[in-house]
């Protein structure tokens, strides 16, 4: 039967309302709902981040400046206007792009090259909204031995003019540069009641942390006690799960970032001497007794990977776990010994698609330096087995940030496995349906498939089933999600290079 024109106008119509209904459904947008979590919580390293916090005058190498503004934007920390123009001056001789860089004026103390230690942490509240908590700072840089409950000596003294007798110099301009960061950005800042020295913590961004016992004792040094810090650390950072492990030094500020790194919610990257170090047995009981015996936020074991290092200055190892993790980079210092080129190939091999860059400090061919850091640097070398690239700097994270992480472990099924994803957009515009995807491949193959996430039981918490049913497979994978504000983001971030696996039963 021929249809009359109006008929066969008709029949067109219906076929592009329902494929416009199918493209819109398809391209639907997942508003999630205002709350976005029941507890605060802290961003982790390796989350989405605009740029980096540095100190001017500086004391890092100028060729890390010149990269991490080529990556992302350079939030440099100045006393006043007349530093700042001398930041300027020397930025434009470096090409630096000026646009790419943002200047906050602060009083420098003692400590004002450590942004890691004096710095903020990046928290977000029930709702979304992204603030920074200031732990307390005014005691600098205290130094202890391996006991957890040793006496607490601090690095800097000077001699009472009545008195004649030592006293702790205070470093009070330091402890108040985050206010000032905070009111820069138009950011609220939330005061923390207790010490949380930035070198000390890590933290997975899921409720998990770790730190060494120092900690505690710094905290007993203020007045605090034991468990008013992990109550506190739990109702400020939503701090469920703290882990604290033995200290590592003979004598020192015991720093975490100087004998680990954590790289991701499941796996740590644990710094291992020579054998014939002192300090071999003393890494190796820490591993073997404590960090194996330590559970994720998803309550599984941690993988844990070894990072080797060696002796730079005599018994000094080289701090390569000091490293910073920014976007999809990885920042390390280097320490001019031919162990350094291997551990930039453990960098690379650990995290497969960052770009992994080395940076050598020898004091003397920096073109500019202020005369407080040529005295502290008399060795002519920069970095040290307890501070450097990471103490150094500190990332100024995204308030707006597509946050993506894994959930539970697969879960078999009778169809495959189902895995679980946590994707919250902190922009509030909402999900792209049609951008929520897992990709997922046998280990050996070459392409991709695709299947959608959907939503799970779980407030903000997706799932995706991977329809694998047969024992015996390494399956590979990794999650994609996009939010109308335009953000995309991939889990791993550096995907397809880099993935998530696991062997099916």
């Amino acid at each position: 039967m021929r249809l009359s024109k109006l008929q066969l106008f008709a029949v067109l119509l219906t076929i592009f309302l329902v494929s416009c209904t199918a493209e819109e459904k398809k391209s639907e947008i997942i508003k999630q709902p205002l709350l976005k979590h029941t507890t605060n919580r802290v961003a982790a390293e390796w989350e989405p981040a605009m740029g980096t916090i540095v100190v001017w005058p500086l004391d890092i190498p100028h060729k890390l400046v010149i990269e991490l503004a080529k990556d992302a934007k350079l939030y440099t920390m100045v006393p006043d206007e007349k530093e700042k123009q001398e930041a300027i001056k020397w930025y434009k001789k470096w090409n630096i792009d000026l646009n790419n860089v943002e200047f906050i004026i602060s009083a420098q103390g003692l400590d004002s090259w450590w942004a890691r230690d004096w710095g903020a942490f990046a928290v977000f509240d029930s709702v979304g909204n992204m603030h920074l908590a200031d732990g307390q700072y005014e005691y600098s840089t205290p130094v202890t031995g391996m006991g957890c409950d040793e006496e607490l000596k601090m690095l800097f003294t000077e001699k009472d003019e009545k008195t004649g007798e030592k006293k702790i110099i205070l470093t009070t301009d330091d402890d108040e540069t985050p206010a000032d960061i905070a009111k820069h950005m138009g950011y609220k800042r939330v005061e923390l009641p207790f010490t949380y020295t930035g070198g000390n913590v890590f933290m997975d961004g899921r409720g998990s942390a770790i730190s060494t016992c120092i900690i505690k004792n710094e905290n007993r040094y203020i007045g605090g006690n034991d468990e008013q810090l992990v109550s506190d650390a739990k109702k400020m950072l939503g701090i469920d799960m703290y882990n604290f492990i033995s200290n590592f030094e003979h004598s020192g500020i015991q720093h975490i970032d100087c004998l680990l790194k954590m790289l991701d919610e499941n796996r740590l990257f644990v710094m291992q001497p020579p054998v014939d170090h002192e300090l071999y047995q003393v890494y190796e009981d820490i591993v073997n007794n404590e960090l194996s015996k330590l559970r994720n936020a998803a309550g599984e074991p941690y993988e844990i990977i070894r990072l080797n290092t060696s002796r730079y200055h005599g018994e000094e190892l080289a701090a390569y776990s000091n490293s910073l993790i920014l976007n999809k980079n990885v920042y390390v210092p280097l320490f001019g010994i031919p162990q350094d080129s291997i551990a930039l190939q453990q960098w690379s091999e650990a995290l497969p698609g960052y770009s992994v860059k080395g940076f050598v400090y020898k004091v003397h061919e920096e073109p500019i330096l202020h005369p407080r850091v040529l005295k502290r640097r008399a060795s002519g070398f920069g970095w040290n087995s307890g501070d450097a690239l990471h103490c150094r700097t500190r990332a100024m994270w995204d308030p707006k940030m597509l946050y993506i992480a894994r959930g539970k472990k697969p879960v078999k099924t009778d169809n495959g496995y189902s895995i679980e994803v946590n994707i919250i957009d902190y922009s509030n515009a909402g999900l792209v349906g049609s951008d929520l995807k897992l990709f997922w491949r046998l280990s050996g193959d070459s392409e991709w498939n695709s299947v959608m996430i959907i939503k799970g039981d779980r407030v903000n918490y997706y799932v995706a089933d991977i329809p694998v049913a047969e024992s015996g497979k390494t399956v590979e994978y990794y999650f994609t999600a996009k939010s109308a504000s335009g953000k995309s983001e991939f889990k791993p971030m550096t995907a397809p290079v880099g993935f998530y696996k696991f062997d099916t039963k």
